[in-house]
Order: structure tokens, then sequence, then C-alpha cells
């Protein structure tokens, strides 16, 4: 066996790459330090020769040693993302989708629509499957659905999507990058390999995203077709007093389009009414237009896709109802990892809300959040290592309805002994940031915290 490569890290992507490559006829050294070989071990066999790559998992940071000595010996580092995709039967389309929120709900939900319409479809990527054990399975299919988070993004990107989009783009992982802008502008690869047969989804509604994508340098990567996206009238697929309208010229534009007011019967169709959508929330109308423009494309049915449009349901960890307690409803979004996703979920209830906030220090600027909470939020209950942080925020704005619990379940039992329950209010457990200070994953931390609720707040 003269092919040898290493894969960095032992976590899904990276399991999924080794299985793939050993297939292939490589002899694969898995490295991670915890639960495989050391990265002195890595390290000792570019120094010796013969790796012809590394693959990287996302999760690794850019600056560990085993990849600046892959550097300095021109040892190509890729991604498990790019690996499969070498290796993947090239008439299964690819449609992928970025963004900073929303990225999970949008793709799987796509994947899931394209089953539903009759399709054979798999999600990959950052939705938790790795893209490199699905194409090891050799499944015949007609579609993966990627999300690709930046990460996965980074590096000169080789993979190809039929259909890409970035979803919004908001402040986040700026401990990974040099600043905020970095962090956007990676998102932008997700184009740079498509043609001008292949289809780029742009939200006109995201300022960020606009503003960027009016950038030359920027704009000149985006060589697809555009099929433009709004909530406000001005796109492709659009929202049009309460309808979601499709243009039945999906390459044309309201803009380019005279007198439309008295020509929006003729130059466009209605799918449905906004508020028949079983995700409910404006970031969710946001999801289904990239959702229903991509559906548009492949041509599915439309009684196909406004019936799965009206009856799907709700994703685990994000804005999940789980749990009632006379007139008082817990929802779980745990998937709230940021700033802007938590806005979202605040902005989501008009009744009274009591939050749960708090977990990692993300080096991010938590002042929209506190303002927002200031003006919505009853009550806040803090945990995680940020927890002074945001109560010296609070006190900025004059906010002084918050107690600091430092844990999940100290708050249930809390809530348990002083809340009364019969009144109208919603518990709100979105944390916006992530909490490995205290949990695995955002998955671990929604799972705690529904089985503590319904083991301490009791039926």
């Amino acid at each position: 066996m003269d092919k040898k490569g290493i894969v960095f890290g032992a976590g899904l992507s990276g399991l999924g790459a080794k299985e793939l490559l050993e297939k292939n006829g490589y002899e694969v050294y898995l490295i991670d330090d915890k639960v495989a070989l050391p990265s002195e071990e890595g390290i000792r066999l570019l120094n010796e020769g013969g790796i012809e790559f590394v693959v990287k998992s996302p999760g690794i940071p850019w600056k560990a040693e085993l990849l600046k000595v892959a550097k300095e010996k021109n040892v190509k580092v890729i991604s498990e993302i790019d690996l499969a995709y070498k290796y993947v039967d090239k008439n299964i389309k690819i449609i992928s989708f970025t963004g900073t929120n929303g990225k999970t709900t949008t793709s799987t939900k796509m994947a899931e629509l394209l089953n539903f319409a009759g399709f054979r479809a798999r999600l990959a990527g950052n939705a938790g499957f790795s893209f490199a054990k699905l194409v090891a399975d050799e499944e015949e299919l007609d579609y993966v659905v990627l999300e690709l988070s930046s990460y996965q993004l980074e590096n000169n990107p080789q993979i190809h999507s039929n259909i890409a989009g970035i979803i919004n783009l908001t402040p986040d992982h700026l401990t990974r990058y040099n600043s905020v802008e970095d962090y956007y502008i990676t998102k932008f690869a997700i184009f740079d390999k498509q043609t001008e047969d292949d289809f780029a989804l742009i939200n006109l509604d995201d300022k960020v995203f606009d503003e960027l994508y009016k950038r030359s340098e920027i704009n000149e990567r985006v060589k697809a077709q555009k099929v433009y996206l709004s909530t406000q009238a001005k796109g492709t697929v659009f929202v049009y007093e309460n309808n979601i309208r499709v243009m039945k010229n999906l390459n044309s534009r309201i803009d380019e389009i005279q007198n439309f007011e008295e020509k929006i019967d003729e130059v466009s169709e209605i799918l449905m009414k906004t508020d028949e959508l079983s995700l409910k929330g404006k970031h969710n109308l946001e999801n289904m237009l990239f959702l229903i423009s991509s559906a548009k494309i492949l041509n599915v049915e439309n009684e196909k896709l406004v019936e799965f449009l009206k009856t799907t349901t709700a994703l685990e960890h994000r804005l999940e109802n789980f749990f009632v307690k006379g007139n008082t409803t817990f929802i779980n979004d745990s998937k709230g990892t940021n700033v802007e996703s938590t806005l979202k979920a605040i902005d989501s209830f008009n009744n009274a809300i009591i939050m749960i906030l708090g977990g990692d220090d993300k080096k991010i600027d938590n002042m929209p959040l506190i303002k927002r909470v200031k003006e919505k939020v009853d009550f806040v209950y803090l945990i995680g290592d940020n927890a002074q942080i945001l109560i010296d925020d609070m006190e900025k704005v004059g906010y002084k309805n918050y107690k600091n619990l430092e844990t999940v379940e100290n708050v249930l039992n809390y809530l348990k002994e002083n809340v009364d329950f019969s009144k109208d209010q919603t518990v709100l457990f979105s944390p916006a940031t992530s909490s490995f200070c205290q949990f695995k994953s955002f998955e671990h931390r929604g799972k705690v915290f529904k089985e503590l609720t319904e083991k301490i707040i009791g039926k």
C-alpha cells in the first residue's frame, strides 16, 4: 500500500474521511490527541515523508503545530468536504447552504422536502453527518444537501454546488477570525466553484450580505444565475401582501418590471400565505424562501411543496415547544448559540418572557441582545462563564431583573419554588452563546434542559 494520508481529528468528519480513504486504497493515520495517535506522531510521519495530504477536521485551528509542519513540507491540507467531493458520483447534484443562523433548519428541511417530493436525498456536512461517510456508503442518490460552516469553507474549497446560498450574516466565531469581515467573506467561498449553469440564492433583505455582495471583487465571484429572495416584494421569490409569490421567470427581478403592481398577477404566481407556514417567525420565513426557491429551480410540484411547508415540524433544540406547566410554556432553543439567533427567538413571543441566558465568552458585542432584553424580557436567569459580562451590560442599560444562578439545574429549582405557572408566560432557554464550559454541544445542552425541566418542574 503506497498511498498514505493523515486524518487530523477523530470526530464524525474525521472518521468518515478515514473510512472513505481506506476504501480507496489509502493507509490512513488518524491523529487526535485524545482518542487516537498523538500530534507528535503525525509530525514525525510528515518529517519522514510519503504523506500525500492531511485531511483537517473543521474544528481544528490552523495554528496547530501539525498543520504548520505540513505547510513547511508542502503537504496539502484539505477538508473532509473536499475529500468527499473528489470521490462523489458527479451525477448527484449538490445543494449547499451556509450562514450564521438558519442553515441547519434550511438544510434539514431541504433534504426532507426532496424526499417528500419523491427524490432520493441525504443531508450531510455541519448538520451532523459526514459527507465522506455518505460517499463511502455509495447510496444511490439524486441530491446531497450540505450544511456548510465557515470552518468548512476555509482554505479555497473545491466543492461545486448546483444550488448555493448564504442565508444571513451576523457576528460570530470572533475567536477564530482576525475580524468579523474575515468571517463574513469566508462564507462567500460557497459560490466560488459554481458556473453559469448553477444557481446562487441572493438574500436581498440581509444588509451585511448585501453590502459585501455589492463589492466588485465579491460580486465577480458569483458566476451562477442569481435568484433573488425578499420578504419585502423585491426579489424573484418574495412576499407581497402576506402572500409568498414566485416570479414565473426565475431570472427576472421585480425592480426590472415597470408597473409592477398592475402586472403582479401576470408576472408571478401565488404559492401560499405566509401565515400558513407551519414554521413560525420571521427567521423561518427567511429560511423557507431559500427552500422554495430551490424547489422551484428543481421543478418540485407546487402541490407537494405547499403541503410540505404547511405540515413540516420544527427541529429539536430550535424554538422547540416541549413542556407546559399551567399556562407557562417552556421553549428549548439551545441552538441559540449567538446573539442574532437569540434576538430572533425573543421576537417570536408576545407574552411575558422569562429567559435563561449565558455560557461561553465568545468575545462578541452582547449589547444588541441586552437592549432587546430590556424591551421585551420580564426576567433573566444567568448561567455559565459569561454571566458577569452580561450582568455588567445589563447594569449599563439600567436593567435590574436578573439573577445569576450559574447552572440550568439551579435555575429550574428556583423557578419551581418562586414562579407562578398559572400566568401566561414563556420560559425561553436561548443562551445566545455556546456552553462548552458546561456541556459537550448545543444538542447535549438542550437535552439536559429538557430532562431537568420534566424532572424538576414535573407534569
